[in-house]
């Protein structure tokens, strides 16, 4: 009896050259910091996050996080020949990837910190007028890139899969490729949450 219990354990360890999971969802919440805070609440995001093994310590992970802003109070939007003003509470996100480093501790958990990079945009609720289709069916808002840093816990808790906490910092100039914000909006934000992988 004892046997085929130690026999099971190890059957259901993850493979030795493991560095955790190979694709993850994500959710939490997105937290602004210091300006940002004026133009948004703390929000809900879902993000969904790829893992290839680069060699026995680096893992590249390709990522999609979504989050979908919680407006406090109107922005100033500079327009095509005005100021307009209008909330950050549509669908926004972030597209790239991070490279990850990742240590083991013990046979089933994973410990990593990350440094990553990508495409990143925010939309607000106020139209835009497109001039070829004569109708207002874009909303204004900001592509720009990203930097994030972050740490992560991940633990091989059931068959063939992973739960872990997350942790990220993101540190997004929204006015970077051309001004669309009167005034800065914020930069900067945490990101806490909860994993699952396989």
């Amino acid at each position: 009896m004892l046997l085929s219990v130690i026999a099971y354990a190890q059957k259901n360890l993850p493979q030795e050259s493991s560095l955790g999971p190979t694709i993850r969802i994500e959710t939490g919440t997105y937290v602004p910091l210091q300006t940002f805070k004026k133009a948004i609440n703390i929000s809900p995001y879902l993000g969904i996050i790829g893992g290839i093994k680069l060699n026995d310590k680096l893992r590249l992970d390709p990522k999609l996080v979504f989050f979908l802003p919680q407006s406090k109070d109107p922005v100033k939007i500079i327009g095509n020949d005005s100021i307009v003003t209008g909330r950050i509470n549509l669908l926004s996100g972030h597209f790239g990837a991070s490279i990850n480093r990742v240590e083991k501790l013990g046979a089933r958990t994973f410990v990593e910190a990350r440094l990553g990079s990508g495409f990143s945009f925010l939309q607000t609720d106020a139209k835009e007028f497109d001039s070829k289709k004569n109708s207002e069916d874009t909303h204004y808002g900001s592509e720009t890139i990203f930097l994030n840093a972050g740490l992560g816990i991940k633990v091989f808790a059931f068959k063939q899969s992973y739960i872990g906490l997350e942790f990220n910092y993101y540190f997004t100039p929204y006015n970077l490729f051309g001004k669309r914000f009167d005034g800065s909006i914020g930069n900067q934000a945490l990101s806490f949450g909860l994993s699952y992988g396989l």
